[in-house]
């Protein structure tokens, strides 16, 4: 640490300190963008798995405490209210469901998910399109294992947010 102390006290001290500064932003840069590519990826993967009609799989992606706040409905505390509300419906209807990410932030260990959102189920067995427009706010957790889980998904009617 002393030869570096000293080099700092020569007239070169405004450059390394920009140069040491640039090093770590980038690395800081590195790994956001790969953290925001992380979460996309794990918003894509819910997006497969919800219109494969894959319940299981489905649960993983979310945290043992996860709470879902549908417009109209009350909140779903924990992974087991989440499952009992998505089980009835799974496989019974073709499901497209797209998503329009307006922002990711990671904030450490937690990031957050805008976007609006566009469902469209038919039932397999004829009966009424449902359609469902909106923008959600998912907030995303990073566990032990390094992976990115839904821990808060709220989804809210917008008039932005429509089907054309």
């Amino acid at each position: 640490m002393l030869c570096f102390t000293k080099l700092l006290q020569k007239p070169a001290k405004p450059v390394l300190l920009i140069v040491l500064f640039l090093l770590l932003s980038s690395k800081a840069t590195a790994d956001e963008a790969a953290d925001i590519a992380a979460v996309e990826q794990a918003a894509r993967q819910w997006i497969e798995l919800y219109t494969g009609g894959d319940l299981d799989r489905l649960m993983d992606l979310y945290t043992e405490d996860a709470i879902v706040a549908l417009h109209g409905r009350p909140a779903l505390r924990g992974v087991d209210q989440v499952r009992d509300f998505f089980a009835p419906g799974m496989g019974k209807s073709r499901v497209t469901f797209e998503i329009d990410i307006e922002e990711i932030q990671i904030h450490g260990d937690t990031a957050h998910l805008l976007s609006k959102y566009y469902l469209t189920a038919e039932p397999v067995n004829g009966g009424e399109v449902y359609r469902d427009a909106g923008r959600s706010l998912i907030i995303y957790k990073r566990n032990e294992d390094n992976e990115w889980k839904l821990y808060l998904d709220i989804d809210q009617a917008t008039p932005d947010a429509q089907f054309q």
